[in-house]
């Protein structure tokens, strides 16, 4: 009896580790799996002068990782947000909402502001095989321009027509800009300005988004 519990105990123990086995194997598998999958770094960047901050509170929209919507305040003049997905195709997008402040909101109306905002959406992709990669850019704005004298009559106005930015990348890495649509924004968007961008993340200067 004492024989035949040690064998039954014996082979349970085996058919256990035999089961952990396969287990940390298939666990192992799935690792290889994911690290030889293609990845994409999506980019997003917005900047605003000085005098942005000081007539409008700002407010980033984005898509992440998940490719839902999401907010942040905006506080200081430059906001940037970086993520990772395996899943393609895939968008990335930006906004800056602006909404301007009242004058009784701790604003003091001068004759005229120095306003600028630059939304821009960046990435990289990454192949599994053979470590290949491309990379694209679409600007609202250009980000090396001064910039624009506004009165301060006139803020509204300006503040309404910020833009979206967008584009989307397809299973091979391959990118195009589009429509990006966060509700109440004057849709616009240019590539004009890659070169500057890849500065700005320390990348290598090359494609922009077509």
């Amino acid at each position: 009896m004492y024989r035949k519990n040690s064998l039954f105990g014996l082979l349970a123990t085996m058919i256990c580790c035999g089961m952990a086995a396969a287990t940390i194997m298939s666990c192992s598998d799935d690792d290889k799996d994911d690290e030889k999958k293609d990845s994409l770094d999506a980019l997003c960047h917005v900047m605003v002068s000085d005098d942005v901050l000081k007539v409008a509170d700002v407010t980033v929209h984005y898509l992440d990782a998940k490719g839902q919507e999401a907010t942040e305040r905006m506080t200081t003049t430059e906001w940037k947000k970086q993520w990772t997905t395996t899943t393609l195709p895939a968008r990335v997008a930006v906004w800056a909402q602006l909404k301007p402040k009242s004058a009784g909101g701790g604003v003091q109306l001068k004759d005229s502001y120095q306003l600028k905002a630059v939304a821009t959406a960046g990435y990289q992709f990454h192949a599994a095989k053979g470590g290949e990669w491309a990379d694209g850019w679409v600007n609202v704005a250009d980000p090396t321009a001064d910039p624009e004298k506004v009165a301060a009559a006139d803020i509204s106005g300006w503040c309404s027509k910020s833009a979206a930015v967008a584009c989307e990348v397809d299973s091979k890495g391959k990118g195009k800009s589009v429509e990006a649509d966060f509700g109440g924004n004057f849709y616009f968007f240019g590539n004009s300005f890659c070169m500057w961008l890849m500065t700005v993340f320390g990348l290598p200067e090359d494609n922009c988004v077509e």
